[in-house]
């Protein structure tokens, strides 16, 4: 097991989740909740050279820090590297919808941002200055996610748990 790997798994272990490795990648199982304060997600990871990133989209929730009312999920990203740094894409798409059943897209972003061997950065959805949510009901937080630099990576999703924001 490598330092990223125990890194990822203690952090999915302080979060309450079981973990399992399967292949390459990680398997979070995470007990539902159906409100808009759990923070269980399916944790997921993509690689490129000798970078490997793990990717934990967070539940979706009212906004705290916005000064108006509005919904959003946040990708927390963390990558371990033998390169200095690595440039990470994430697409995310804020679903509304039952648990079962129909979904449509209600928001979404694309970014890029650079993240230090080690380091961590979050990725907002939906972006600032792009359509924003503000209507209470169920959602989910669906992502993918890519290392693009210094080398080009596979392409790999995680998704939220679908939850009411009320």
């Amino acid at each position: 097991m490598t330092d990223f790997s125990r890194k990822a798994a203690d952090t999915v272990r302080r979060m309450g989740t079981t973990v399992a490795a399967v292949g390459l990648g990680l398997l979070v199982i995470a007990p539902a909740q159906a409100d808009s304060t759990a923070v269980e997600a399916t944790a997921f990871r993509f690689s490129a050279g000798g970078a490997v990133c793990l990717a934990t989209p967070e539940n979706p929730h009212w906004s705290s820090g916005a000064a108006d009312r509005r919904i959003l999920f946040k990708t927390r990203v963390t990558c371990d590297s033998t390169y200095p740094s690595v440039t990470v894409r994430i697409k995310g798409r804020l679903e509304r919808g039952p648990f079962i059943g129909p979904k449509y897209t209600a928001a979404t972003s694309d970014q890029t941002q650079l993240i230090k061997k080690g380091k961590s950065a979050t990725f907002y959805t939906p972006q600032i200055g792009g359509a924003q949510v503000t209507m209470p009901g169920w959602y989910t937080g669906t992502v993918t996610g890519q290392i693009t630099a210094p080398v080009p990576g596979n392409i790999d999703d995680g998704r939220s748990k679908t939850v009411e924001v009320r």
